[in-house]
């Protein structure tokens, strides 16, 4: 019983102290009227000043591209694939990106250089890359 008390009467008083609080549930509807002007103001929202959105929202503003020159136009257009060859291996190299490189299918790579394991490239070996 003692112990029930003990529970109760501060959850009591926690209650009591909520419900003096204007805009809880708890309050009395005279402590929560919009009549009284100063309840009025922390009822409504503030008056928004301008009717933008704020410059964080609005995009950036598009960015000048010079017109590209003959020169550059000249440089843009793409390089012919290699066709056959040699190659030799460099750091980094797999056998699917010299084969990409080249247009050559890996089978035929591994084919006309008699390799055992695709995975075994060594640095500074000389490939022969056959015409697609």
């Amino acid at each position: 019983m003692i112990l029930g008390l003990a529970l109760l009467v501060p959850l009591a008083f926690i209650v009591l102290a909520l419900g003096q609080l204007p805009g809880t549930t708890f309050a009395s509807p005279t402590l929560v009227s919009h009549q009284d002007a100063s309840l009025a103001m922390i009822a409504k929202r503030p008056v928004v000043s301008s009717a933008e959105p704020p410059p964080t929202l609005m995009p950036p503003p598009p960015t000048p591209t010079p017109a590209a020159t003959a020169s550059q136009q000249a440089q843009a257009t793409p390089t012919a694939t290699p066709k056959g060859g040699q190659y030799t291996v460099q750091p980094g190299d797999e056998l699917k990106h010299i084969a990409a490189e080249y247009n050559v299918s890996i089978f035929k790579i591994i084919a006309a250089n008699d390799i055992p394991n695709p995975d075994s490239l060594k640095i500074g070996q000389v490939l022969k890359i056959p015409e697609n």
